[in-house]
């Protein structure tokens, strides 16, 4: 009996603080794990069953409560006015929520510039803080209390810390590191390269001379080969042969040429038929219609 409750106490002895370094090595990596930079819709804090979400088609917040029935909504937050504007690219819309140590924490953002506001879960606003860039996500790591913030664009991606040592309600922003980067544009490249841009002259002036070149090359290789074709074809016909003797006589005296012209036209003007020079004018009579008459377009008033 005295050795099995000697047996006892060495196992306790042994596997206790086996079992307590464990637990602690799991609080341990639970309180240093840390949420995805992934976009939320949807939060739940496990202990009052409050679900923080966000309503994109009306650009609010509700907060939703347990009740007997399920949930109902408690509070509504309007995230930025959205009715009658006309600049939409400037209207903040909710990007992503969370609840942490019994705060609700959302982020908002349009295309130039980003919102983080602070809220109880009664809704009663905290905290509001802007800065420049636009952000999508954020995360909190519970063991070195940040708030991290990120975004992406087309033109490139921001990152943002925020210290919360001091809890949500009291969250510094003053020194809180970020980084931004901007894709460079292709003039920066080129001059980054080309300060004085003789490269990119060069470059445009051959690029001009050689396409010229080459046109010219082209139309003196296309003329060459149309005379060339023109040529074959004109060595291909066969001279034209005709039976008709031809006069060598032809007398080359220009009074015999004359006399002959001149009989030739006396010839033709004897053969011409004479015409009676009898004019007649044919006096067409017009029918009356008074269809036009602008008389009966007039007014009559009677004295």
């Amino acid at each position: 009996m005295r050795k099995r409750i000697f047996n006892l106490a060495m196992l306790c002895c042994f596997v206790l603080p086996c079992v307590l370094s464990a637990q602690e090595q799991t609080s341990t990596m639970q309180a240093a794990s840390y949420d995805p930079l992934i976009p939320q819709m949807f939060a739940v804090d496990s202990e009052t069953q409050t679900i923080a979400v966000i309503n994109k088609n009306e650009n609010k917040i509700e907060i939703l409560n347990r009740t007997a029935d399920g949930y109902k909504k408690a509070h509504i937050l309007l995230a930025d006015q959205m009715e009658g504007r006309h600049d939409v690219y400037a209207i903040y819309r909710p990007q992503s929520i969370a609840i942490y140590e019994n705060h609700i924490v959302y982020l908002a953002s349009n295309r130039d510039s980003s919102f983080v506001r602070i809220l109880t879960l009664d809704g009663v606003l905290k905290q509001e803080h802007r800065f420049g860039g636009a952000a999508n996500a954020f995360s909190y790591d519970v063991k070195a209390k940040m708030l991290y913030l990120a975004g992406d664009n087309a033109t490139g991606y921001n990152i943002f810390a925020i210290d919360v040592k001091d809890g949500f309600e009291h969250i510094n922003v003053a020194n809180s590191p970020s980084f931004q980067y901007v894709k460079p544009r292709k003039a920066d490249e080129i001059q980054k390269h080309d300060p004085f841009g003789a490269g990119l002259a060069m470059i445009a002036m051959g690029t001009v001379f050689i396409v010229l070149i080459v046109i010219t090359l082209v139309m003196m290789g296309f003329s060459g080969s149309l005379k060339a074709i023109r040529e074959r074809k004109s060595a291909n016909k066969s001279p034209i042969h005709t039976d008709k003797p031809t006069n060598t006589n032809v007398s080359d005296n220009g009074e015999e040429l004359a006399a002959i012209a001149a009989a030739l036209y006396m010839y033709n003007e004897e053969l011409h038929d004479e015409e009676a020079t009898i004019l007649t004018i044919n006096k067409v009579a017009k029918v009356y219609s008074p269809w036009s008459s602008k008389m009966y377009n007039m007014n009559n008033y009677k004295r």
